[in-house]
């Protein structure tokens, strides 16, 4: 009988996703779009599909077992066959759901902190707006994304955030260091280039883009930045800048001026459309 007191909560559950979701569809916010995406729209999004998809199999998890359990006392089962039958029938779901609640969670985490660390440098680079900087967030391109844009008297920066979480040594230390040789990463773990040619192709794609809608040739500075880790440069001639989110500040602060005013505009304003964001 122990199933008849967890079939309310199932029930319940099921009907708080669904009044949930028929809630959603019959609302739409007040305006319909953002001027300018935030920090992690994009992450942001993915987070909602995995909750959603969390939420799901959390509730098929739960309620197959106890669904099995209420069929079988209506069933006429006898003997042996009658326990085997019923911890298959409850294995199955559990195992099959199970994994797929630990991958989604796993999944959800890695998103999170990527999320995180990217608003965590859009706060940082708020700094730069006194020092006549534009900054933009999320700026799509088809199959991806720019984490941030900076525009100023200095130039166009594309800002790639990679946010990795510290390894923890057997003496209860942190390693906290990653060292760039101009083309890789060394990381505690092991050496990366992918991230550093995805910042160099972000900010070739954004030049080229820009350089086709304005109407003259717009260079593109891409810069890597690694929250929470300290960079040991091993050369200062790398096509990509590798930094601390707070090193950002110095590094564009000491460029010297290579925009003028109206061409600044001019980019502002078709980064403005391109980052406007459609309310749902």
């Amino acid at each position: 009988m122990a199933f008849l007191c967890l079939t309310p909560a199932v029930a319940a559950l099921f009907i708080i996703f669904q009044k949930r979701r028929a809630w959603r569809a019959q609302r739409v916010v007040p305006f319909s779009e953002l001027r300018r995406r935030p920090a992690g729209e994009s992450l942001r999004l993915k987070l909602e599909k995995l909750d959603e998809e969390f939420n799901d199999s959390l509730l098929f998890f739960v309620g197959m077992p106890i669904a099995f359990t209420a069929a079988s006392t209506v069933s006429h089962w006898s003997g042996f066959a009658y326990p085997v039958m019923i911890f298959l029938f409850s294995l199955i779901p559990t195992i099959w759901f199970g994994r797929k609640l630990y991958r989604v969670g796993y999944e959800r985490a890695n998103y999170q902190l990527g999320f995180d660390g990217e608003r965590f440098v859009g706060e940082v680079l708020t700094q730069l707006v006194g020092k006549g900087y534009q900054i933009f967030h999320d700026l799509p391109f088809g199959n991806f994304n720019i984490d941030h844009v900076l525009v100023g008297p200095a130039g166009v920066f594309a800002v790639e955030t990679k946010t990795h979480r510290k390894p923890v040594r057997e003496s209860g230390g942190k390693d906290y260091r990653v060292e760039f040789d101009g083309s890789s990463l060394l990381w505690p773990w092991g050496t990366k280039s992918q991230e550093v040619n995805q910042a160099a192709n972000g900010a070739r794609k954004l030049g080229q883009w820009l350089s086709s809608v304005v109407g003259e040739k717009v260079g593109v500075d891409p810069i890597l930045t690694l929250p929470g880790w300290m960079v040991n440069r091993k050369t200062q001639n790398a096509t990509v800048e590798v930094l601390n989110p707070k090193e950002i500040l110095n590094f564009c602060a000491l460029k010297q001026k290579c925009l003028d005013a109206n061409l600044i505009q001019r980019i502002c304003y078709q980064l403005e459309e391109k980052c406007k964001l459609e309310m749902k």
